[in-house]
């Protein structure tokens, strides 16, 4: 699960971006999505100012599109192929273009709602056993929070000195580097910022960061300090890389969808922080538009990250570290 940064490497781990064929085909998306997030689409632009009527063509298309909302699997199938008509090659244009999340959305499959309708609020559940788990909530795209206390018994030297630590021995290699709004250009250079910012001193610069661990040397430094969640399917095979999210007060992700391959679990290891949920569009009328969920320290979110729009507030007056994976 996982928050997410509108960039990612060529390399496409877990967040990267991938052209996805559909949603509606769970296994061939997986396939193809294993360790990806998002997508840009690259376009150029040729001399004479072509590429300033493609682009303004190109957005009256996608905003075309966005009102066509009576029959959106009809309208997404005409948009794509009425866009996929006009601009045959990405190479025909000679500047660069990043589909907003929005657009993304409109040129996006539609999602069956079933998962979502008659849910009024996100369950909350202690000490949930896997039983349970696996019959109601691992695959049926239904989130919950899991609170258990186990989760925080370990966790009280796992924070940004750690980080910094492990960071400054090479101990702690990441796969991917999400700076969200801040001017860092990687984790190294980000757990190197004044102590003062780092612990809050009153008048410190705001910040709030994510990444990857996909390297087992890392990964095993990190599971010493944290106990994984212990409501996981039995045959589940707990995916390698672990996530980590980390920040001050009144920052986080903004509201996005993943392109993964599988459901996420997320742990707030400290600090508080508050999740808002979003159904898709095509499911507005059929769902509950919006959730919001608190998370403490020792709760767990499990959500299905590609079937719903998440955004992320770190709340309180403590610095929230998260961990997370996915699952399958």
């Amino acid at each position: 699960m996982k928050e997410t940064a509108t960039v990612a490497p060529k390399s496409c781990k877990r967040d990267a971006e991938m052209v996805v064929e559909g949603m509606s085909d769970a296994v061939d998306r997986r396939k193809l999505t294993a360790g990806c997030r998002r997508r840009t689409a690259p376009v150029a632009s040729s001399p004479g100012g072509q590429s300033r009527i493609a682009l303004t063509v190109l957005s009256a298309a996608m905003v075309a599109c966005a009102v066509a909302t009576v029959d959106l699997e009809h309208a997404a199938a005409v948009c794509q192929h009425w866009l996929s008509t006009m601009f045959q090659s990405a190479a025909d244009q000679q500047c660069a273009l990043t589909l907003s999340d929005f657009f993304e959305d409109v040129l996006r499959p539609p999602i069956n709602c079933s998962y979502c309708q008659g849910l009024d609020a996100i369950e909350k559940v202690f000490n949930l056993s896997v039983e349970n788990f696996e019959k109601h909530y691992a695959y049926t795209g239904r989130p919950v929070v899991v609170v258990d206390d186990s989760n925080t018994k370990r966790s009280a030297n796992f924070g940004f000195q750690l980080f910094k630590n492990l960071s400054d021995s090479k101990l702690l290699t990441p796969c991917q580097f999400f700076p969200y709004k801040t001017e860092f250009n990687s984790l190294e250079e980000a757990l190197n910022m004044d102590n003062k910012r780092a612990m809050m001193t009153p008048g410190y610069e705001p910040w709030y960061i994510g990444w990857s661990n996909c390297e087992r040397k890392s990964i095993n430094r990190l599971k010493e300090h944290i106990t994984l969640p212990s409501f996981l399917p039995k045959l589940s095979d707990r995916k390698q890389t672990l996530w980590i999210f980390m920040g001050t007060p009144g920052h986080g992700a903004p509201m996005h969808i993943d392109k993964v391959a599988f459901p996420s679990w997320q742990t707030q290891i400290s600090g508080y922080k508050k999740w808002t949920l979003r159904t898709p569009a095509e499911c507005f009328f059929k769902c509950k538009r919006m959730f919001e969920v608190f998370m403490e320290p020792g709760s767990t979110i499990v959500l299905d990250t590609n079937i719903w729009y998440h955004e992320t507030q770190t709340i309180g007056q403590d610095i929230s570290i998260t961990v997370g994976a996915e699952y399958d």
